[in-house]
């Protein structure tokens, strides 16, 4: 039996029972302790890469464990077939994998970004009776220690002793890759190897499902970048959900400091020339991979990332950014301002040929000289749509982006980003950890009469955390770090999702944890 305690995406945390024993996951097998658990798990007397070949073959000599998804004979797969045939298997069971004598400290992270529970250092001990000394990014032939380890420090240098000291440092990356920025760190990681780099292309392109808001930073530094979960969907989605009120745009670019309103650049440009909704603008925010409309710059992961900003934009970037704003503009814009230099102009350049669109050039060099706000402001002055209020919109596109309805509220309060939102009394808060709206029990209700993002439990009053085992049905849309509407018959609330909502009613662990409960 496996029991998730938490989820970074396919990656894992939980407990596994083997008759009796229990086993944190993930975790490295250790084929130099005798005490382990490797009696208790069924290898069968074929390798699992049988099953490619000859299915029914396979159903005869394959592993017939109950508890574990043994995997054999991968090193004889391709990086292709590797990705597609571990994401088969992760996809298709809830049971702990397995992935015999493959892990390395190199492609630990990769393997468990992909799904695997359970490692083990078969490769560390072979390579130390070779003669190899192991560290997080690489392997050379032993000739003195590079570390700080307890082995070397002993001075053990044996085949014995290189094989603890390389299982050492598998156990060193271990504790560095269970964490909620994996994808960071996987992203840097498979820098180290050509291979694993592969991998990770073919892995992206298989469109998993992953947590669509997090705490963690987005950090886009590689191509990897232009195709991680966060960003496609964050892309996929808001450009489904864009309802833009105003008649006239202005393009922006980026900035450091998220949200991009509380910059130092847009909140000079904002100070010169207004509130530009109340005219009827809009604005989206241009920058690489990700294009922003205004409206969603509280969602994640456009709150909390960070991009290398060097000027230069490489033609893949112009066309990748190019074709996504491309999405946000054919919404009927009787103005285009574009208030950007250099890169950012070249990406609205060729999204202007691209769908045939007149610009308004108005910036110089430099998005905040006199000289560029004056030209803005000079266009301004001569164009004014029906005004709307950012806030509500903002409101509107995130509960339209997150739970996929329309709701209304009358008044907004707060400081921004930190808004709160009112209709018969408080209804929702922009939670800027998550980068998603946190949600009172009003809305729940709402939920709940739409069966959307709802969770149905058994009649028990739900405190603190909400497991798998208490829930009778759930919405196949949720995703780990979802907000939910919970309820039973005497009561509803609000919890933050551990799982799919699929996992909760199949599966074991935590399911829901409790942020408030009031009577149905």
């Amino acid at each position: 039996m496996f029991r998730q305690e938490k989820r970074f995406g396919l990656a894992r945390v939980g407990t596994i029972e083997l008759k009796g024993k229990r086993l944190k996951t993930p975790t490295i097998i250790d084929y130099m302790d005798r005490s382990n658990i490797l009696d208790l798990i069924d290898f069968g007397k074929a390798p699992r890469v049988l099953e490619i070949l000859d299915e029914d073959k396979f159903r005869v000599l394959g592993s017939k464990d109950e508890n574990v998804v043994v995997l054999t004979g991968l090193s004889t797969l391709k990086p292709k077939e590797l990705v597609e045939f571990i994401y088969r298997l992760r996809m298709s069971t809830h049971k702990p994998i397995y992935a015999v004598a493959i892990a390395t400290p190199l492609n630990l992270p990769l393997l468990y970004y992909m799904g695997i529970d359970l490692f083990d250092n078969i490769v560390a001990i072979l390579k130390a009776y070779q003669g190899i000394y192991m560290t997080e990014f690489g392997e050379f032939e032993f000739d003195r220690p590079v570390c700080n380890c307890p082995v070397c420090l002993k001075g053990d240098f044996s085949h014995e002793g290189l094989a603890r000291h390389n299982t050492f440092v598998m156990n060193r990356v271990l504790n560095l890759m269970v964490r909620e920025d994996l994808r960071n760190l996987v992203e840097a990681w498979v820098k180290f190897d050509p291979e694993l780099d592969a991998m990770l292309r073919f892995f992206d392109r298989l469109n998993c499902e992953f947590p669509r808001f997090n705490r963690y930073k987005v950090i886009m530094t590689t191509e990897h970048s232009f195709t991680r979960p966060e960003v496609t969907y964050f892309l996929k989605r808001s450009s489904e959900c864009y309802e833009p009120k105003g008649k006239g745009l202005i393009i922006l670019p980026c900035s450091a400091r998220k949200p991009y309103l509380k910059s130092r650049s847009h909140s000079k440009i904002r100070m010169f020339v207004g509130d530009v909704c109340k005219r009827g603008f809009e604005e989206i925010i241009v920058s690489s991979p990700l294009v922003v409309p205004r409206v969603f710059e509280l969602v994640y992961p456009a709150l909390n990332y960070d991009v290398t900003v060097t000027g230069d934009w490489s033609l893949d970037e112009i066309n990748f950014v190019s074709s996504h704003l491309s999405k946000f503009i054919d919404k009927n814009f009787e103005l285009i301002v574009g208030h950007v230099t250099g890169g950012y102009r070249k990406v609205v350049e060729k999204t202007s040929d691209l769908l045939g669109f007149d610009v308004v050039w108005t910036a110089e060099k430099d998005v905040t000289s006199i000289e560029s706000l004056k030209n803005l402001k000079r266009v301004l002055d001569k164009f004014e749509f029906e005004g709307f209020d950012l806030k509500r919109s903002i409101f509107e596109h995130m509960m339209r982006y997150q739970f996929d309805v329309e709701f209304e509220v009358e008044n907004v309060r707060g400081k921004y980003p930190n808004l709160e939102f009112y209709g018969n009394g408080r209804v929702a808060r922009v939670d800027t950890n998550y980068g998603c709206l946190d949600i009172d029990l009003s809305i729940a209700r709402y939920l709940i009469e739409r069966s959307v993002y709802y969770v149905e439990i058994e009649n028990f009053k739900p405190k603190g955390t909400i497991f798998a085992v208490g829930v009778r049905d759930a919405d196949k849309r949720i995703r780990p770090n979802d907000i939910v509407a919970f309820y039973n018959d005497e009561y509803l609330g609000v919890g933050r999702a551990l799982m799919f909502g699929e996992e909760m009613v199949k599966n074991d662990g935590k399911a829901v944890d409790v942020k408030k409960v009031g009577a149905r």
